[in-house]
């Protein structure tokens, strides 16, 4: 019989990789259901025979074929195809051949011909796993075993749709604030590393007292000359350390910890780590999802590792029969609102729909704080920037006024 590797989560939750011998998947799937585990993803046929060359491009690829954007469209291509009643193999040949983007053609294809070959559609994109992640595999298996797959692909596409608008809204409100900031900083070196030199010699041929304020810009200004190759060079070191620090365990923990203590910053970190938490939690209990195996793909979509441990503790918890609400009013990091939302959706029997019910008013709260806080910024910059040239020109002016008092 063949042997089928595979990755799965065991009934104490943790993490294991197995290889087992069966006739089909499908029997694989009922051994894994017997023993209480939960499948995340196939590893078998995934190993590579390519040549050197192809094997040193991939250390320069993410290996991504559909990018958020990408997913966002076949996703929703195929919502609207399934809900039409088409078979799968037929939707995606749809798809494929009214897209003009080769890399969603090249995947429709790669689906179509893994159909083709007795596989399920999410056995398939599992094989694709950097361009699928477990809460999407785990939601069109759902879908494909209750025969729901059209209302799944169709919550699919709301869930990524949403990330993506808060994504573009963010993104696109901070495009002014940094061309700002950037073209100030810009313009001050430019002063302290050509203007301010030509000054400086006419000042030493004069022989006056400069007063201190100048003295001070002089200095820093010799000193960016001399040493600028220094100071890029420590900025470079700097940023090396902190990004490999930072993809430390040590290094994330502390970070997390910290982004979620600074003011204004940390509200907002908090409030989109709550958005992910609820909509994606919310999304996968609306699909039939188990509310174990829910939680467990939820701990790998929250990002802050204090939120990735308030879900690890839930999920170890619950499995004791205790509720999701009184867990996470255990934790203070989760605010009394969403707290109160899921409470309620436990006694209703709606919990998902009041979690996707949290994740939109923290959506709509997010992009208010957002806004308010990069419509401050703006002028901020403008005043920041404007005392730190400003004060140069006047201490230069200061010094050029005091020509007029030297004795000849």
């Amino acid at each position: 019989m063949p042997q089928f590797r595979f990755e799965a989560v065991n009934p104490d939750g943790k993490k294991i990789t197995e290889t087992l011998e069966a006739r089909d998947r499908d029997d694989i799937l009922l051994m894994l259901q017997a023993r209480g585990a939960v499948l995340l993803r196939w590893l078998d046929g995934k190993s590579s025979n390519g040549t050197g060359i192809e094997k040193g491009l991939k250390l320069f690829s993410t290996g991504r074929s559909l990018n958020n954007a990408r997913l966002l469209q076949l996703t929703s291509d195929l919502a609207h195809l399934f809900k039409s009643g088409l078979p799968i193999d037929r939707a995606l040949s749809i798809a494929g051949s009214a897209t003009s983007d080769p890399k969603i053609r090249e995947m429709t294809i790669y689906l179509q011909d893994a159909l083709k070959k007795g596989t399920n559609l999410s056995d398939a994109m599992a094989e694709k796993s950097q361009d699928f992640n477990d809460l999407y595999v785990n939601m069109v298996r759902v879908g494909e075993m209750g025969g729901i797959l059209p209302s799944v692909m169709e919550r699919l596409s709301e869930f990524i749709g949403r990330t993506e608008e808060i994504k573009k809204y963010v993104i696109s409100s901070s495009i002014y604030p940094a061309i700002l900031l950037s073209v100030g900083f810009l313009s001050l070196l430019v002063i302290l590393g050509f203007v301010v030199p030509k000054f400086a010699g006419i000042f030493a041929d004069l022989g006056q007292e400069i007063p201190l304020s100048t003295r001070v810009l002089l200095e820093l200004s010799n000193f960016l000359r001399v040493w600028w190759w220094l100071l890029i060079s420590a900025s470079i070191a700097l940023f090396l350390f902190l990004w490999r620090f930072l993809k430390t365990e040590r290094g994330k923990a502390l970070s997390d910890k910290n982004i979620l203590k600074v003011p204004y910053i940390g509200d907002v970190m908090l409030d989109i780590e709550m958005s992910r938490f609820s909509r994606t939690l919310g999304t996968l209990i609306k699909s039939g999802v188990p509310l174990m195996k829910a939680l467990h793909i939820v701990k790998a979509v929250v990002s802050n590792s204090q939120v990735k441990d308030a879900v690890e503790h839930i999920y170890s918890q619950v499995k004791e029969g205790r509720s999701v609400s009184a867990l996470m009013r255990e934790r203070k990091i989760f605010p009394p609102m969403v707290v109160q939302m899921v409470s309620l959706g436990e006694e209703t029997g709606k919990i998902g729909d009041m979690l996707v019910s949290v994740a939109d008013d923290l959506d709509r709260k997010i992009q208010s704080k957002i806004k308010t806080y990069l419509a401050l910024l703006e002028p901020f910059s403008i005043l920041f920037l404007g005392l730190l040239i400003g004060g140069v020109v006047v201490s230069m002016l200061t010094t050029i006024f005091g020509v007029n008092e030297i004795q000849f």
